[in-house]
């Protein structure tokens, strides 16, 4: 009875929020301010949490809508995020680009991308490496951890970022016991980097019908409990 209750709550809310898109000022695209002069996309969000039936409902109200892209947005478990995805994709038109929103850890971007995502954006890479957090293709490394306090070599062994190239983990070590702030600076941009080149790989595998073999490769080695 509660279950259902929550269902119907959650079906109301969604109709109100659909028809503040489809009535809204932001249902015109001139509305679109420009606050910058450079061209600008308006992306339209896909909502509709966990239910399909909601989420295939928005997407087909806000795929309708002559938006530059879609963004899918909402709440959703990580268990069931990529099928969430895959409800919204197979509505969306595919000659627009569609953007999942918060999502940026390396293991929910191949899932991302498998169902039809083409971007992403996520605080997660700068955040946890303002705690002393940095990705590998082994997995999450804690740069605070006592046995990196004399280890030579870079963050990540062939990585080509600015920090991987100049600094060892020792002395990134040494900057965040020290509290320095270049730590936090230096383990963003390895971060940063990290991500955005694994995006990369994975455009190329598309591009070379590898994709599959290339995620499994990485997920076989990326361990994502390692700290």
């Amino acid at each position: 009875m509660e279950e259902h209750k929550k269902r119907e709550e959650a079906k109301q809310e969604y109709a109100n929020s659909s028809r503040f898109t489809l009535e809204g000022p932001y249902a015109d695209k001139n509305f679109h301010i420009p606050i910058s002069p450079w061209p600008q996309a308006l992306f339209g969000i896909v909502q509709g949490g966990r239910s399909e039936e909601l989420r295939k409902k928005s997407a087909k109200v806000i795929g309708e809508m002559d938006f530059d892209g879609f963004g899918i947005g909402g709440s959703f478990a990580k268990e069931d995020m990529s099928t969430a995805v895959k409800w919204v994709n197979e509505v969306l038109p595919e000659d627009k680009p569609r953007h999942l929103l918060g999502i940026g850890e390396p293991e929910d971007l191949f899932s991302g991308v498998e169902n039809g995502v083409d971007l992403f954006d996520c605080v997660a890479p700068t955040r946890i490496a303002r705690n002393g957090t940095m990705f590998t293709k082994n997995g999450k490394i804690n740069i605070l951890n006592a046995k990196f306090v004399k280890d030579f070599n870079p963050i990540d062994e062939g990585c080509k970022c600015n920090t991987c190239t100049n600094y060892t983990r020792a002395y990134l070590s040494h900057l965040f016991r020290a509290k320095e702030m270049l730590g936090a600076t230096l383990a963003s941009i390895h971060n940063v980097y990290f991500i955005t080149n694994l995006v990369k790989q994975m455009r190329d595998a598309i591009l070379n019908d590898t994709f599959q073999d290339f995620k499994n490769e990485f997920l076989k080695n990326y361990d994502r409990q390692s700290i």
